[in-house]
């Protein structure tokens, strides 16, 4: 799979190897495929593993460049908090062997590793480390979640599009987040600013594993939230649009490299514009409109993260399928039926990406929109997601499209449900994730948790203790 990756890179950059290749890390595809992304990590170094006795790796050593006959590829990682936890041995292997890697006496033509630590090291005093410090900074390259989080949490800016009018905003908040170095026990969680751009630095491709088919690109929101937020991080330092490929363990007989929009695409076609595939999952009722608004969410991540992926056409698809109803599937009358907030939110992300300049939509498509969009508001109250509700430049943006008639109910319903004492509202259907900067699936376990979790520990070595008095007393006696 390391050389289809070289070989395709190759094919569209003249010939030339990527200098950096940066890969994310999940504990899931970790397990399921055996640690296979960590082989490809140590590949692309030109180093291979070292197995002891009972055939676990203990070890790495160096592949001969005779015997690898192509550049070492310097890289760059990125880990999940729960890898970090699961398989903090596998990390400091990586490090282990970018060190090894860095410390060879052999022309950076050939080692871009050592390149790569050079370029780091000037940056870093550039920005006024030491030069001691510089140096040591300079060779790392595994980073994760600052204070020990486990995810990076910018989604809820992500899809807050008042809040940034340029994505280096977004890119700034997941070098933030995602900034803290995970190399010995020294650097352990450490965050310096400056040190995550200066391992970006000449990243040219990014890699992400990917051995499930319960979710791809689009229906799973964290893989923007990884692989999308360190595109657009490695956009904003380098300024250029890296290569992005899934490593595709979905068929263990037959893994391969597939590019990002290629996957887009074959997941669009299947699903979203598939008419027995809507068809089949409109009868799932009022989960299965949400998972529609889901997508739509993600397709609006991934326009931000990676415009090169998401085209014009696909919104246009989105449209004919979804508002035109082009398949005649009747799904204005199920989503009315089943979970009219759900269309809400569908119609409030295309908006939204019309209005960003994402999507280049025409005058009538978004007069279209705005129109289905208020009805829906009018008639069923606001489900109030943040883009239905807290998007102050989305909702003029509407209302700009409206006649005075629809424009006035639009508003007041909107500010109603707005200014509404949350007391008063438990009745209210409220279409939105939990913030995952205030509450996340994946973040640590809650301090009462952990406490519980520690009294019962002591307990249960407390209760062996008084076992092992009584079996002594009784063989005494």
């Amino acid at each position: 799979m390391t050389n289809s990756l070289i070989e395709d890179f190759r094919s569209k950059h003249d010939n030339a190897y990527p200098e950096k290749v940066s890969f994310t890390l999940w504990s899931s595809s970790f397990v399921q495929t055996e640690g296979t992304t960590i082989g490809q990590i140590l590949y692309f170094l030109g180093v291979e593993p070292v197995f002891d006795t009972f055939g676990r790796v203990s070890d790495v050593r160096v592949i001969p460049m005779e015997e690898l006959k192509r550049p070492r590829i310097d890289v760059v990682v990125q880990t999940s908090g729960q890898f970090r936890d699961l398989a903090a041995s596998r990390l400091f292997l990586i490090n282990k062997a970018i060190a090894l890697v860095a410390g060879l006496d052999e022309n950076t033509d050939n080692n871009f590793v050592g390149k790569g630590v050079s370029d780091a090291e000037e940056s870093l005093i550039n920005k006024g480390f030491s030069p001691k410090r510089a140096r040591e900074l300079a060779k790392k390259r595994v980073f994760g979640g600052v204070n020990g989080n486990y995810g990076a949490s910018i989604m809820g800016l992500v899809e807050s599009g008042d809040r940034w009018d340029s994505t280096s905003v977004v890119a700034e908040k997941y070098i933030n987040n995602m900034g803290a170095v995970y190399g010995d026990e020294d650097d352990w969680g450490e965050f310096d600013a400056g040190v995550f751009e200066a391992a970006l630095l000449n990243t040219e491709a990014v890699v992400q594993p990917r051995q499930s088919n319960t979710w791809g690109a689009l229906s799973l929101d964290h893989v923007y939230e990884f692989m999308g937020g360190l595109n657009l991080a490695i956009n904003h330092v380098t300024g250029n649009d890296a290569e992005s490929y899934f490593s595709d363990f979905r068929n263990p007989s037959n893994p391969r490299v597939q590019g990002l929009k290629e996957a887009i695409w074959v997941e669009s076609r299947t699903t979203l514009f598939n008419p027995r595939y809507i068809k089949e999952l409109t009868e799932g009722g009022a989960s299965s409109a949400e998972s529609f608004a889901e997508t739509f969410r993600n397709t609006y991540g991934w326009n931000v993260m990676k415009p090169s992926v998401v085209e014009n056409r696909l919104w246009d698809e989105l449209y004919d399928v979804y508002v035109e109803d082009k398949h005649d599937l009747k799904l204005h009358s199920f989503f009315k039926k089943e979970n009219p907030y759900a269309l809400e939110e569908m119609t409030a992300v295309m908006l939204e990406t019309a209005r960003k300049g994402m999507w280049k939509a025409t005058p009538e498509q978004i007069k279209n929109l705005a129109n289905l969009h208020a009805t829906l508001v009018e008639e069923f109250d606001a489900g109030c997601s943040g883009f239905v509700c807290d998007n102050m430049k989305l909702k003029r943006f509407i209302g700009e499209q409206l006649n005075d008639d629809l424009r006035e109910k639009y508003d007041k319903t909107i500010n109603e449900v707005r200014q509404a004492p949350k007391s008063n509202d438990k009745s209210a259907v409220v279409l939105k994730k939990e913030n995952e900067e205030k509450v996340s699936s994946n973040s640590s376990a809650p301090s009462f948790l952990k406490n519980r979790t520690i009294w019962t520990s002591i307990g249960v070595v407390i209760l062996l203790i008084l076992i092992t008095i009584a079996l002594l007393k009784r063989r005494n006696k």
